[in-house]
């Protein structure tokens, strides 16, 4: 069965980022958010659960209009609390993500 994407959920990594007040658009409680959730790391988690979705990364959120995360559409078989706790839950079990500009220092 193909995603049906005009009903499809609609996962923003807003919704699951610590740094975020709920007010700014974190939907999940703080134990099940994440520093700088990726589009990348959503997909995985929705995999995870085995769900039909769609990854589109050129999406930006309405609260961040400048920035293009992406957003990941789900097929409705979960309510979407509980969508959104369970990809919460493996979001956590992932290992941090780490700045690909990390600045190094070395010894001479």
């Amino acid at each position: 069965m193909a995603l049906d994407e005009e009903k499809a959920w609609v996962l923003w990594p807003e919704y699951f980022d610590i740094s975020r007040s709920r007010a700014e658009g974190r939907k999940v409680a703080k134990e099940r958010a994440v520093p700088s959730p990726t589009l990348d790391m959503l997909v995985l988690a929705v995999r995870h659960l085995g769900l039909q979705h769609k990854a589109e990364p050129d999406k930006s959120y309405p609260g961040s209009w400048h920035e293009k995360k992406g957003r990941v559409l789900v097929e409705r078989t979960l309510p979407k609390t509980l969508l959104m706790d369970k990809v919460g839950q493996h979001l956590k079990k992932m290992p941090p993500v780490h700045p690909t500009h990390q600045h190094q220092h070395h010894r001479s």
